[in-house]
């Protein structure tokens, strides 16, 4: 019983361990109020919407990845949303929810001055 225990607790503990060191790039959310989440909520009509840290183009990659859009950089659409940044655009995650139930959207956005100016859709929520 002890050492079913002891199993069970380094189990759990491994777990967490590897919670820390593999943290993805979508929980690191802004909490500076770096961006206009207001903005986001009014346009897309859900109550709360969560936007991540500046992201590098290869970390926006690798957060599209983690929601299940690989290869986004391989879409039509990636060159237009990057091709036109200019210095102190910011590329960033964005999933705005609804308070209960299926639904809400999940992109990658340009901001620029804290606003949204293009996007990219990564997955359809449901």
């Amino acid at each position: 019983m002890s050492h079913q225990r002891d199993l069970i607790n380094a189990v759990i503990f491994a777990l967490l361990l590897s919670g820390c060191v593999h943290q993805s790039p979508v929980s690191r959310i802004d909490r500076s109020g770096g961006v206009d989440t207001q903005q986001l909520v009014t346009r897309f009509g859900y109550p709360k919407c969560t936007v991540s840290v500046p992201l590098s183009k290869e970390e926006s990659v690798k957060s599209a990845e983690l929601v299940g859009a690989p290869h986004i950089d391989e879409r039509e659409g990636w060159a237009e949303l990057t091709s036109n940044m200019i210095p102190g655009d910011e590329l960033r995650h964005v999933w705005c929810n609804p308070s209960r139930g299926p639904g809400g959207v999940d992109f990658l956005g340009v901001f620029r001055d804290k606003r949204l100016i293009r996007e990219l859709h990564t997955v359809i929520v449901d």
